[in-house]
């Protein structure tokens, strides 16, 4: 039966990211979420989202496949007198190229020794539907874990 290493896998990834300067340049290490976000957070932010498992076989190995999302959200940025300097869309997708910079190509080293690999997939960024002037930017990731 194939190991499901997703825990773990969450938890190396945060990590990973938390520790990117040019990620953490955009949002704050405190900012950045395992799934839940608390209420009283401020923009911007991120959080891990779904992951789907799947089992992954080769070369004799019993692990963990998964297909993994990486959400950031963000509201236009103002100056020191509240002028605009950014929209909420631009900074999503600054947002989106530093998670994804952040992690793409990376080999993880997990709490029990296995490796993950991470693969860029994808990015999408859309109006978040629950704030009137954010946007809200997907990063996918393709994930192997070599147990």
């Amino acid at each position: 039966m194939a190991e499901d290493y997703k825990l773990p896998t969450r938890r190396a990834m945060l990590t990973a990211m938390k520790h990117d300067g040019p990620l953490t340049a955009l949002i704050a290490a405190g900012s950045m979420y395992p799934g839940t976000v608390p209420v009283s957070r401020t923009f911007p932010f991120l959080r891990l989202g779904a992951i789907t498992a799947s089992p992954f076989r080769a070369s004799g190995l019993d692990s963990s496949a998964f297909r993994a999302n990486v959400q950031g959200f963000t509201k236009p940025l103002a100056n020191a007198r509240g002028a605009a300097t950014a929209s909420a869309e631009d900074q999503a997708d600054r947002i989106g190229s530093a998670i994804k910079d952040a992690i793409d190509g990376a080999t993880l080293t997990l709490e029990g020794g296995q490796k993950a690999r991470i693969v860029w997939i994808q990015t999408i960024a859309v109006r978040d539907g629950d704030e009137a002037d954010a946007w809200m930017v997907t990063v996918t990731f393709g994930v192997e874990v070599a147990g």
